[in-house]
Parts: C-alpha cells; structure tokens; sequence
C-alpha cells in the first residue's frame, strides 16, 4: 500500500481503536511528528515502521498487501518510465534555458529594430528546439500523470502543447520592431488568452496531485493557476513574465523531488522483498 492510501488507512485504524497520536507514539514508540507527516501522506516510511505501527492497532502488513495486489501492480514503476521522468528533469532546464533565450531575442528584435525577414527566420529557427526539449520536457508531468490515474492533467499536457503551438504561429505574424498595429494589438491579446488557458489547465492538473505527492504539487499548481489568470485578465499580464522564470524553476524542483520520492520508494520496497 503506497501514500495516501496508507496515511488514510492509519488514519481510520487509529480512530477505529480511539487512540490519539500521542498515544499510538507511546505504543509504538515512534516519533509523533512522524505519525503526523505519515498520516497526512506527506512521507513514504519504512516498511518496518509501518509494520510496529499497524502491530499496534492489530493489523499485520502481509495480510494488507495480500487484500491489495491490484494497487501494489498499479504503482510499480519499469525501468523505461523511470527513465522518461528522469530525463524530463533535464529537459525542464533546458526548456528554462530556451525560454530565456526566447525572451531575450523577443527584447532585441523590439530594441534593435530587426527586420521582419529576419526575424520570421530567427522564429523558426528558434521553434524548433523550442518543441523537442517542450515535448520531452512535458512527458515527465505526462507519465506522472499516468501512474497516479489524473487524467486531468494528460489532458492538461496535451492542451499546453496544442497551445504552445498557437502561440508560436501566432508570434510569426507579429512584427514586434516598435510600431504596433491593430494586428498586432489583437495578436498579443490572443497569445495573453491562449497561454493563460494553458497554464490555468496545467496548474489545475498539478494541483489534483497534491493527494499523492504532498505539498510541492500544490504549491506548483497554484502558481501555475494564479499565472494563468493574470495571463487571461491581460492587465495583469505583465506582472506574469515575472513569475514566468521562478515558476519554470519550481517545474524543475518538483520532478527532481517527484522522481527521488519514486527511487526512494523502489528502493525501499526492494529492501523488503529482499
């Protein structure tokens, strides 16, 4: 049995035999900050702790996992699916590094006055790694997605990618050197509009997470939902191309602590079984 089923299942236990936290720490002699993070999902604990604790409220371990095959299956994680996340670690600094890049050229072409010519060339030239290391980047939150059962947010990857991708069309018809137009006016209000919608379905799809990996899923999903609104809101939307770089570093730190959460957890249980 993974988290949170486990916290929940200690949980109901616990209040089955009417004992408070402090006395299932006296019975069982483990710390109570421990109990509570348990409890609470926020933490995959040994298996012999789990064992002293539920010898406490009367149950046995083997017993549990014999009742849930299915569940213990359903979480395992191959080998090519560690590999997917783990790589999609590297591929969320490289998509940071690229946006930066992205950034950067936007701010020259408008300051330097290049030429529409060049500056379409530039823009293809640029899409290109800008979709593979996006692509690779957004399977680590796509096979995440798959093991945990949120559907929600496969689908919230497939929609950030259809969007991305209208944004980048979009962007070819701007011409960005000083002058805008109506055209232009218009343009930006749709690329406000869509890359909101993309990050407010994103930021949904994190935060249903929340249940399995704890609090950094929460804390991501928000600011990706409070980013997508002011995108939508277009007068706030400014203030998001602040947000834009701490929240692509916080996309980096959660699938480096999803993935060491995951390797601590194979380990764990082979520990067991061995």
């Amino acid at each position: 049995m993974k988290q949170p089923e486990l916290g929940k299942y200690i949980f109901q236990l616990r209040k089955e035999k009417r004992l408070t936290q402090e006395e299932l720490v006296e019975q069982c002699n483990i710390n109570v900050r421990t109990i509570q993070r348990i409890e609470a999902g926020e933490v995959n604990p040994r298996s012999y702790t789990v064992k002293i604790i539920l010898e406490v409220l009367g149950e046995d371990l083997k017993e549990i996992e014999k009742k849930n095959p299915s569940k213990k299956k359903q979480n395992e994680w191959t080998n090519d699916e560690l590999k997917i996340l783990k790589h999609s670690r590297v591929f969320a600094i490289l998509y940071l590094v690229i946006t930066l890049i992205g950034l950067i050229l936007e701010t020259y072409f408008v300051a330097n006055h290049v030429k529409q010519g060049k500056i379409f060339f530039l823009r293809i030239l640029y899409a290109i790694p800008f979709f593979i290391i996006l692509i690779y980047f957004l399977k680590g939150y796509q096979i995440i997605a798959k093991k945990l059962n949120n559907s929600f947010l496969i689908i919230a990857v497939k929609v950030y990618i259809v969007t991305s991708i209208v944004m980048l069309i979009i962007t070819f018809f701007t011409t960005s050197p000083g002058l805008l137009n109506s055209l232009d006016i218009v343009l930006s209000v749709l690329l406000m509009l869509v890359f909101g919608a993309g990050e407010l379905t994103m930021g949904l799809g994190v935060l249903k997470l929340k249940e399995n990996l704890g609090s950094l899923a929460q804390i991501t999903g928000i600011v990706k939902i409070v980013n997508g609104c002011m995108l939508v809101t277009i007068i706030l939307s400014p203030i998001s191309l602040f947000i834009i770089i701490p929240l692509l570093t916080l996309d980096i730190i959660f699938l480096f602590n999803t993935y060491n959460k995951i390797e601590k957890s194979i380990t764990h249980d082979d520990r067991v079984h061995s």
